[in-house]
């Protein structure tokens, strides 16, 4: 994609963070961030290689979160902005169901040595929106929104109940029928 002469180039970041960036070689961006690689990259490349300071901008391709639980619609889903909320998630699966706890919804971020995080939220809490960190989502972030206590609750019964409800309500059924019949 060309635009105004300039020329839009995608690298990937191999498993030890490394790009192979044109006349530079290889340049490790594993543990910056998007900004602190943009200034690296220009640094690596002006004045040692070209005259003029370059622009460049660095984003995630494949940005991707996933929204697990109570939603009408789980699973993974990749983002054009980096700038996706929780509720920009949520709103992509499709809201949550009247079963989901909006108290107690759970963010689990990896950080960059592959530990896991959990984080709690409560999503009737108007301040949220001023916590930048849990508020603006993160690349691989996952959220899961637990059940309420009657989903759980209704999960609870199991399949012997359920057999022994359906047994009880045949036979009421052939009763009610012989009596009428035998009446």
């Amino acid at each position: 994609m060309s635009i105004q002469g300039a020329t839009l180039q995608t690298y990937i970041v191999d498993k030890e963070g490394y790009i192979e960036y044109p006349i530079v070689g290889k340049v490790k961006l594993m543990g910056l961030t998007r900004i602190e690689a943009q200034e690296f990259i220009k640094n690596q490349i002006h004045p040692a290689y070209i005259t003029e300071v370059p622009v460049i901008n660095v984003r995630f391709k494949n940005y991707k979160v996933s929204v697990l639980g109570e939603v009408a619609r789980p699973g993974q889903f990749v983002l054009d902005n980096e700038q996706c909320t929780i509720l920009d998630a949520l709103a992509m699966a499709g809201d949550m169901t009247i079963y989901g706890k909006r108290d107690n919804v759970m963010l689990i971020r990896e950080d960059n040595n592959g530990r896991k995080s959990i984080t709690r939220i409560n999503l009737q809490n108007p301040r949220l929106m001023l916590d930048p960190e849990v508020y603006y989502l993160q690349q691989n972030d996952v959220i899961y929104v637990e059940p309420n206590k009657t989903k759980a609750k209704a999960a609870s019964i199991g399949t012997g109940e359920t057999y022994a409800i359906s047994i009880i309500s045949t036979l009421l059924s052939i009763t009610t029928l012989l009596v009428t019949i035998f009446r």
